[in-house]
C-alpha cells in the first residue's frame, strides 16, 4: 500500500513539474499582419499610411502578340500610355501625391499584355482580315512602398478588355472584324482605369 501510495505521489510530482513547465513556455502565436492596403497584401504589419496618395515609381510593360502589326503602339509607346493614364486618373480621384505629401506611396506595376487580333489562328482567313484587332488581355502585378519600405503587394487576375461600349461593343466589334489601333488605346486606358481602382483610399 505504501509503495502504491508513492507511486501516486511521485506521479503527482511528476504531473505538477510537467504543469508549471508548460505555464513557463511562452505562447507562440501566428497573429496575422493587420491589413491596411487592401486588396493589395502585406507579408508584415505596416506604418497604416494616411491620407493614402501614390506617386508612379515605375511601369514595366511586357508586350506579347501572334502577329506583326506595325499599325499599333510598340512595347514602350503603351507603356507610356500607362504611364500616362495612370497619373491622370490618380488625379482625377484626388490620390495624386504632390510636393505638399507628407508621405507619398510609391507604386509599382509589372503588366504583362497579349494583344489579340481577330481569327489570329484561322489560317484560311485572309490577312488582312487576321489583322483586325480584336482585345487584349492583362495581368498585372504591384507593390506599394514607403522610404523604399515596402507596404504590400497585388497579383492580379487575367483581365480582357471590354473597350469603351462594354462587352456588348466588344462582340459586335469581334464579329465585325473592325478593330482599330484606337480601339487599342482605349482597352489600355480601361486597364489603366482597374489598376487605379484596386488602390486602397
Amino acid at each position: 500500500m505504501a509503495d502504491s501510495l508513492l507511486n501516486i505521489g511521485e506521479i503527482m510530482k511528476i504531473s505538477n513539474l510537467i504543469l508549471a513547465a508548460l505555464l513557463c513556455t511562452p505562447v507562440i502565436t501566428s497573429a496575422k499582419p493587420a491589413q491596411f492596403y487592401k486588396p493589395y497584401k502585406s507579408k508584415d504589419t505596416v506604418e497604416n499610411i494616411q491620407p493614402k496618395r501614390y506617386i508612379v515609381k515605375e511601369v514595366n510593360v511586357t508586350l506579347s502578340s501572334k502577329m506583326n502589326a506595325p499599325d499599333f503602339l510598340n512595347q514602350d509607346q503603351i507603356k507610356q500610355r500607362y504611364i500616362q493614364k495612370l497619373n491622370a486618373d490618380l488625379k482625377a480621384k484626388n490620390l495624386l501625391a504632390d510636393a505638399e505629401t507628407a508621405q507619398p506611396i510609391a507604386i509599382s506595376f509589372d503588366i504583362a499584355q497579349k494583344r489579340v487580333f481577330a481569327g489570329e489562328d484561322l489560317k484560311f482567313l485572309g490577312s488582312n482580315t487576321r489583322k483586325k484587332y480584336a482585345h487584349s488581355v492583362m495581368r498585372y502585378q504591384s507593390s506599394l512602398s514607403h522610404k523604399d519600405q515596402e507596404l504590400a503587394t497585388l497579383s492580379s487576375e487575367e483581365k480582357i478588355s471590354l473597350g469603351s461600349k462594354g462587352s456588348f461593343g466588344k462582340i459586335i466589334r469581334d464579329l465585325s472584324g473592325s478593330g482599330t489601333p484606337q480601339n487599342e488605346l482605349e482597352d489600355i486606358d480601361g486597364f489603366a482605369q482597374y489598376m487605379v481602382e484596386q488602390l486602397p483610399e
